[in-house]
């Protein structure tokens, strides 16, 4: 299967390993990610405001750029992997598909350039979910994982707003269903969809440092492998907050890995993925 693919930013800077291992996942599952030639940032942030479209227009040129390369697909679906793009891109398209004011206005903005709605912004986790199937995810795990536990760590984005969560907003169990496909334990992780301090590592780490040590002490004494992540902030955060608090989590240093990653151990990938992955865990 073919699907467009939107990369963002941070997958081609400091969250490259987490492209890298969603492309070797995808290629091994037989997925081809067609990368849209001339993407641009989706905006970080989506504009809430009612009265404003024209904070939507970095997102609304990815969705055109879509829309020009759909022949190159099998699908109109739009693939992302980090979970703000997903959180930006599927919600502009959202607004604009139940808005027919709010994209005419946009494409009068950006014409001749227009929009026609016609695109689906989905996460990598629900193409594996939906088109591939977690008990396939079985025929392909190599590695045997029974002895590991993970704690899935999602985030805020990724399940809300509701509108465009790809999971319950409340009780999510997507990457649990992802984790025990591969042989591997889930633990149960009460905070795993509580905000990881998000942008504020730019300002205040303090505030960072003790957000991470409250997620994670409910799992500490699960005596955890790991914990898996769907986004580079999320993940960024996380690993600082771990070596910032080394001392109050007893000297563990918890590797903190993609879920891609995760599936790229799994999978027993025969290439530098597979030694990275070996080596972040100490199989």
């Amino acid at each position: 299967m073919k699907y467009l693919y939107f990369p963002g930013c941070s997958l081609k800077n400091y969250a490259k390993r987490y492209e890298e291992t969603a492309v070797a996942v995808a290629k091994a599952l037989g997925i081809e990610l067609i990368e849209l030639k001339r993407w641009n940032c989706c905006g970080a942030v989506s504009g809430l405001a009612e009265d404003s479209v024209f904070h939507h227009i970095a997102a609304v040129r990815d969705l055109v750029r879509a829309q020009e390369q759909l022949d190159e697909a099998d699908s109109n679906k739009l693939v992302t992997v980090c979970s703000m793009c997903y959180r930006v891109l599927a919600s502009v398209n959202n607004r604009l598909k139940h808005n027919p004011e709010d994209l005419d206005t946009i494409n009068e903005f950006m014409s001749p350039e227009e929009y026609n709605g016609g695109i689906e912004v989905v996460h990598l986790l629900q193409i594996i979910k939906d088109d591939i199937g977690f008990d396939r995810i079985a025929e392909f795990t190599k590695k045997d994982l029974s002895n590991i536990k993970v704690a899935p760590y999602y985030g805020c984005v990724l399940v809300r707003p509701k509108e465009t969560a790809i999971d319950d907003p409340n009780e999510p169990t997507i990457l649990e269903e992802l984790i025990k496909s591969t042989g591997a334990t889930a633990v149960e992780n009460p905070l795993r969809t509580e905000c990881c301090g998000s942008y504020n590592v730019v300002t205040n780490r303090e505030l960072v440092k003790h957000r991470i040590l409250n997620l994670l002490k409910p799992i500490m004494r699960e005596n955890i492998d790991f914990l898996i992540s769907v986004c580079p902030l999320c993940t960024f955060n996380l690993e600082f907050g771990i070596k910032a608090n080394k001392k109050e989590l007893h000297g563990r240093e918890i590797p903190v890995l993609y879920f891609t990653e995760f599936l790229a151990l799994a999978f027993g990938l025969d290439d530098k993925l597979e030694k990275e992955v070996l080596q972040a865990v100490n199989i």
